[in-house]
């Protein structure tokens, strides 16, 4: 995915899992489940549509390079690793790598979820960007 974005506010966006409501349609509610800094260690849970509830946990945190996330609930168990790298001027390149494990009924869904998730992901930079919108006015 590319950002008209600086690096280090995508990977803050993206590392916060509480803001993911603000960028991905189908997360309803995220919230930390731990105190102290965003950092390796910190959890949330999270209800997603289709999905239900998720245990997120931030497994690698390295600002603003990498992040990655085990996210483990009764549907599925996904890792999900994302690099960051400047594509210019205030411009972020993000690559995403995914591990996914369906669970139960959902297996049979197995063949058709790389297609669902490059479908979703093409989204991604327009869903990341209207995200970073409204945390600087949050902020503001």
């Amino acid at each position: 995915m590319d950002l008209d974005e600086p690096a280090e506010a995508v990977f803050d966006l993206m590392a916060d899992c509480s803001n993911e409501p603000m960028w991905n349609p189908d997360a309803l509610e995220v919230t930390r489940v731990d105190d102290g800094p965003v950092a390796a260690g910190a959890e949330w849970d999270g209800r997603y549509k289709g999905m239900g509830t998720m245990r997120i946990r931030l497994d690698e945190y390295e600002r603003p390079q990498r992040l990655r996330f085990t996210t483990s609930g009764d549907k599925m168990d996904m890792r999900w690793t994302f690099d960051y790298s400047s594509a210019g001027d205030s411009k972020t390149r993000v690559d995403a790598h995914a591990e996914i494990q369906p669970k139960g009924a959902m297996r049979l869904m197995g063949p058709l979820m790389g297609t669902m998730i490059r479908r979703t992901f093409s989204k991604r930079p327009a869903q990341l960007e209207a995200g970073l919108s409204a945390t600087s006015a949050r902020e503001a």
